[in-house]
Formats: structure tokens, sequence, C-alpha cells
């Protein structure tokens, strides 16, 4: 089985920098990068297209020009780039501790998807990613400064949804993806992808997660295995919760 991991980007190339350093620490894990760009300017695309030699595993850059934030189309055109039969899907933003590509791999089953979640870095801490080289101890050691009491509460909320939809006791508005997750290429295919009427922040992803349990695909959670780090940076949208965006009403 080949296994493609779609990066969603969009101009903050420190970030995807920092995103693909970490996935130095798991090469034999996936067969390629898809860095799926939501129509970033030139400069950074130079940027992207100098960097991408002096990686160890194959990355494809898969540029769409920009009209607004698209990442519902950004992540359909990764989709289509991508070579791998299952695919595992981060954004620019996050830092891949070891184990957490092979985790989602593990879980690969036809039907199902895996979703996992993020334990969120402070600023200070961030600026410590970058103002250092990249290695797994790094990585190991701010994963453990955060606390490990909300990864738990959503592994146990995800089984503990799961059960209630097995039981038709939930509805399928329930299930969310949260942070990253991992799905066959033919499964997420199966209902056309990403819905692209979502423009802006936020709603691509519940509405997705939703789609795949009205079509009858079951979610394995993990949470606890999938280590991942999202790197602090501001808000989209300042304060405001996507819920108080334009796509809640859509």
């Amino acid at each position: 089985m080949k296994t493609s991991i779609i990066i969603c980007f969009y101009e903050k190339t420190r970030y995807l920098k920092c995103c693909l350093e970490s996935l130095k620490s798991c090469p034999n894990d996936f067969d390629e990068v898809v860095i799926a760009d939501d129509g970033s300017h030139e400069a950074a695309v130079q940027e992207i297209e100098d960097a991408i030699p002096h990686y160890p595993f194959p990355i494809v850059h898969a540029w769409h020009p920009r009209d607004g934030a698209r990442r519902a189309a950004c992540r359909n055109n990764g989709i289509r780039h991508a070579g791998g039969d299952y695919l595992v899907f981060f954004d620019a933003d996050f830092a891949v501790l070891p184990g957490a590509v092979k985790s989602h791999v593990d879980a690969a089953k036809s039907g199902y998807f895996a979703a996992g979640r993020c334990k969120y870095t402070t600023e200070e801490q961030t600026n410590d990613l970058f103002s250092q080289k990249m290695s797994s101890d790094t990585l190991e050691k701010i994963y453990n400064e955060l606390p490990e009491e909300p990864i738990i509460k959503e592994h146990r909320e995800f089984v503990r949804y799961g059960m209630l939809r097995k039981l038709h006791l939930a509805s399928a508005r329930k299930q969310t993806f949260g942070g990253h997750f991992s799905i066959y290429k033919r499964d997420i295919e199966s209902i056309n992808g990403y819905d692209e009427n979502f423009i802006g922040w936020g709603g691509e992803d519940q509405d997705m997660a939703m789609r795949l349990v009205m079509a009858g695909f079951r979610g394995t959670s993990v949470i606890k295995n999938a280590r991942v780090l999202h790197l602090w940076h501001p808000r989209e949208i300042g304060n405001k919760h996507w819920k108080e965006g334009t796509n809640v009403d859509y």
C-alpha cells in the first residue's frame, strides 16, 4: 500500500518547513508528501521549490490559483495529485512526532477513517522550535510539557460517540475530525471529496466527517497514538470561533 501525506498550505513557509522537517524522523512510514497550496504568491512558491530537493522523500507541489481562502478546494487538489492508496491529512502548522504517521497507516481499513487530535503549543514553545534545529527529542520534550488530559478526553469522547452511533443514538452531525485524519483515497473519492462551496475559515472538516458517517463509513481513533503538535499562530479571524464566521450559515 502506498501512502501519501497531504499538507494544506498557504504562504506560511516557516511553518511548512517545520512540518516537513518533523517528517524527516519517519521517512519510511510514507511514500510521498503532497503540498496542497491554496494559491501562495511567487516568492513563497519559489522558496518551496528551492527547499524540496533537500528533503529525503518525494514532494509534489500542487498549487492552484488564489480565489479567497479555499481550503476545501485546496485539499481536493491535493487528493487529485496524490499517488497513494491511503491518504493522511495534515496542516502546514503541524509538527509531527515519530510514530504518528505509522499510527494512521496501521489503522487503515476499508470503510473506515482514522481521526487524530493535536496538542496546542504556546507562542514561546513555537518560537523555540523555529529558533533551533528540529529534532525528535525537542518535539518529545514540548509534547510532554503539554497536558495529556485533553487528549485522553477527546479519545474517550470519540470512542463513546462511535458506540452511540452503532446503537443509532447519536446524530451524524456529532462526528468531527478535529486535527488530522486519514482514509483510503477510493473511499474519500466515493463521496466526491470536500464540498468546495466552503470558502473561508472552518466548516469543511465537519461537513466531510458528517457526510462520511451518513455514507456508512465508521471512524476509529488514533488520538492517543498519533502524536502531533499544533504550532501557535494568530487566529485567522481574530478571537472568533469558526462558527461565528460566514460558513456556519452554509
